[in-house]
């Protein structure tokens, strides 16, 4: 439940970040509106290090020792 619920946090936010990443470089111009979607999902598969990351450090924060 927590990794699904990091990823539904950081896919998005990373699928944002690398469509605005192929906007600002010319050379996905070519590419058109095929590139910036395939640019989105590659960032939403790639948000699954980040949301990895996140829930480690929330069931680390939330483990009673």
């Amino acid at each position: 439940g927590l990794l699904l619920f990091c990823f539904s946090l950081m896919g998005p936010a990373c699928a944002i970040n690398a469509a605005f990443i192929a906007v600002a470089t010319p050379a996905m111009a070519p590419y058109g509106v095929e590139g910036l979607v395939i640019a989105g999902l590659a960032g939403s598969v790639l948000g699954v290090f980040p949301a990895l990351w996140l829930a480690r450090r929330i069931h680390d924060g939330l483990s009673e020792k």
